[in-house]
């Protein structure tokens, strides 16, 4: 109301612009050169034939859509026709959103042709068709001005109709262009408690990476209110737009119309695309259009997610993926036990050096993808078979190194294999580097809220949090590297170090195990075969580097041979990528590395149901790469405990596979503002929307939360 009543102040004050009383083809006013055209030179009697009002407007004026948002009034057209002549409604193109202020409004700037139908009837006599329109408008900038204008348009009658001039045709086929075309798709919205609508436009088959810039401007004031910017959700099922209430007083209406735009990526270039859509309310929505986002819709500022961020990385530390790595990384510094303090210190900011160069390449890259194909996710590369292989490698050569099947020698110490074997800024680089590899598929408390900010932000905050988490990761080690009273802590150095290096190899080994098996989730029963003739050509190629030196034709046959079986492991990567698979959740069954037993496969369209329904769902966002996931499954949601309490209460169980890339899974985390998996969502009978759980949970967790659900009756 205060916006509406500065209009009307500033309407006061500006005064009226009128054009002059006689009317003509062309005026001009203080602000808008005004002209009818017509899409024709000549008229056929009971042949329509389309006219355009043309306003070419003062650059930074504008004038209003059919729906002008916060304020303003759309240009109108009364018509004074000869008997039997009809003139349609104006034909509204696409607007653009103006933000003066704060305020929102809808309209059209620079230049603009409105569309208008006219239909003579057959038995229209005389030589000539004359059209005489009284046209109005408010113009605005700073101030806003009502414009009006007098025009008259004669055309010739004809036996047949004669297309106008080159230069007009072009412009009202511009116009036409910019005109919206009916959705092909059915749309239907909902309403949640708060009186805010949610759009949804069932367009099946989308390619989500190629569709971006959506936007729904709605036909009429008050419904809907405007905004300067719109969050849709974009999956293969169709586009997710939540909106916020108008200032009307009266219910929503029974379809809510309204104009789609949207960018699509093509070949040729981004293309606009334009849509009139007519959505009906759909009451059974209504507990869905609650939505997911109002869950995780608590934005952090940049401060919180640099301080998440922090803190996340300083509990990575613990998590089960991180851990051996750590481990080799204790035993090589309590080396350096009476060594000089300058060299621990030395050994500290390698290893932080190459934590925080690997969060800022995964940062770049993370920018890199974001910008050239849609929305990145925390532990992507995981869904990536290749990469599940290639790490498999990296943990088996690991293995063997610190078993001392083999020793890289200086020149190779580059590589980066010898972490944990060889004392030196290099292999305290480079163990940094592998505790970033073997981190990424864990999810640390503080790390999903932080995670979610960053990949959601501008590069800057997103190279940032990413360094943030980084110097988390790095900042235990590093404090013990510059803290005398730490070192005096470590043990000596002597035999139990080789002992231990030998240990910590099969930790290798059994992540190179986990690996393994994460592949076959991803491509069958195959991946195996890959993985472990790969692992035996490496090892041969290193047994072949291994058994002599020198410069003899032999040695360089053993090293070419040795070349080429390492060129074939990772030629399997090339067949791993083609393999029929992703065959484990592509055919529609269950991954068997995530276990069902007793559980739904997560979609919307259950949960909704179910909740609908006044049951208790619980959902559990997770995947076979995701180690804290499997590790919360055995701890708390696998136990006898858990299971008794989830069949009492008659809990609905819902778990979403994110082993393989998934698109409705994807959008369900943007929309609660997490990168990553695991997530936990529980949503009890009554409540308006779910909880998020700990990204760690206990079993004492899940029975507090099922502690107030009544037991389910038989």
């Amino acid at each position: 109301m205060p916006r509406f009543l500065a209009l009307l102040l500033a309407l006061l004050v500006a005064g009226p612009a009128f054009a002059q009383s006689s009317a003509q083809s062309v005026v001009q006013t203080d602000n808008v050169r005004a002209e009818l055209l017509s899409d024709i030179a000549a008229a056929k009697p009971g042949e329509p034939f389309w006219v355009g009002l043309r306003q070419t407007m003062r650059p930074k004026w504008h004038t209003y859509w059919k729906n002008p948002g916060e304020s303003g009034l759309p240009t109108e057209i009364a018509w004074a026709l000869p008997e039997g002549v009809t003139a349609g409604p104006i034909v509204w193109p696409v607007p653009h959103v103006f933000d003066i202020g704060g305020v929102i409004n809808y309209g059209f700037k620079d230049d603009i042709l409105l569309l208008v139908r006219i239909t003579p009837p057959a038995n229209l006599a005389g030589d000539t068709l004359k059209l005489t329109a009284d046209a109005n408008w408010l113009v605005c900038e700073d101030v806003c001005i009502p414009e009006e204008a007098k025009l008259e348009l004669v055309l010739p009658l004809a036996a047949a109709a004669t297309p106008s001039d080159p230069k007009t045709r072009a412009l009202f086929e511009a116009a036409r262009r910019n005109v919206p075309m009916e959705s092909p798709w059915p749309a239907r919205y909902g309403v949640s408690q708060s009186g805010d609508p949610t759009l949804i436009v069932e367009a099946k088959g989308l390619k989500p990476d190629t569709i971006g810039n959506a936007y729904f401007f709605p036909a009429e004031w008050g419904h809907v209110a405007a905004m300067a910017k719109q969050t849709a959700s974009i999956t293969a099922e169709g586009i997710r737009i939540p909106l916020r209430k108008g200032d009307a007083k009266t219910p929503m209406p029974a379809a809510l119309a309204g104009t789609l735009v949207l960018t699509e990526k093509t070949a040729d270039g981004t293309v606009k695309q334009a849509f009139d859509v007519a959505a009906k309310l759909d009451p059974t929505f209504v507990l869905q259009a609650m939505t997911l986002a109002a869950v995780g819709s608590e934005q952090l500022t940049l401060v919180q997610a640099l301080l998440f961020a922090l803190l996340g990385g300083l509990i990575l530390n613990l998590m089960p993926c991180v851990f051996p790595v750590l481990a080799m990384k204790a035993a090589a510094f309590a080396r350096l036990a009476g060594h000089e303090r300058r060299e621990m210190r030395r050994d500290g900011l390698a290893y932080t050096a190459g934590v925080l160069v690997s969060f800022g390449a995964m940062a770049a890259v993370v920018v890199a993808i974001r910008a050239s194909v849609g929305d990145v996710t925390w532990g992507f590369q995981f869904q990536s078979p290749v990469f599940s292989l290639l790490i498999a490698y990296l943990f088996f050569v690991v293995g063997l190194n610190l078993s001392g099947v083999f020793e890289f020698g200086n020149r190779l110490a580059g590589v980066g294999q010898g972490l944990a074997a060889r004392g030196g800024t290099t292999g305290s680089f480079f163990t940094g580097v592998l505790a970033v590899i073997v981190a990424t598929p864990c999810t640390a408390p503080f790390m999903a809220a932080a995670l979610g900010f960053a990949l959601s932000q501008p590069a800057p905050a997103t190279v940032a949090v990413l360094l943030a988490m980084g110097l988390g990761l790095a900042l235990p080690y590093l404090a013990l590297s510059m803290t005398p009273a730490l070192q005096r802590l470590m043990p000596r150095p002597g035999p139990w170090m080789d002992r231990l290096r030998q240990f910590l190899a099969f930790p290798m080994y059994a992540s190179a195990v986990w690996m393994i098996w994460v592949l076959t989730q991803q491509t069958g029963s195959d991946g195996v075969l890959y993985a472990l003739g790969g692992m035996i050509l490496i090892a041969f190629a290193i047994w072949l580097l291994r058994i002599g030196s020198g410069s003899s034709p032999a040695i360089w046959l053993r090293r070419g041979v040795a070349a080429a079986a390492v060129l074939l492991a990772f030629a399997a990567a090339l067949k791993i990528d083609d393999s029929p698979a992703t065959a484990a959740s592509a055919s529609g069954t269950p991954v068997s590395g995530v276990n069902f037993d007793g559980w739904e496969r997560f979609s919307r369209a259950r949960m909704t149901e179910a909740h609908a329904a006044g049951k208790p769902v619980f959902v559990d966002f997770t995947a076979a790469w995701c180690i804290t996931c499997l590790v919360n499954e055995r701890v708390a949601l696998e136990t006898a405990a858990t299971k008794k309490a989830f069949e009492q209460a008659g809990v609905v169980k819902l778990k979403g596979d994110w082993t393989n890339r998934d698109a409705e899974i994807t959008a369900v985390l943007k929309e609660l503002g997490r990168a990553g998996v695991p997530l936990y969502l529980f949503w009890a009978p009554e409540a308006n929307q779910p909880k998020i759980l700990p990204q760690v949970l206990t079993e004492a967790t899940i029975l507090s939360e099922l502690s107030s659900i009544q037991p389910a009756k038989r």
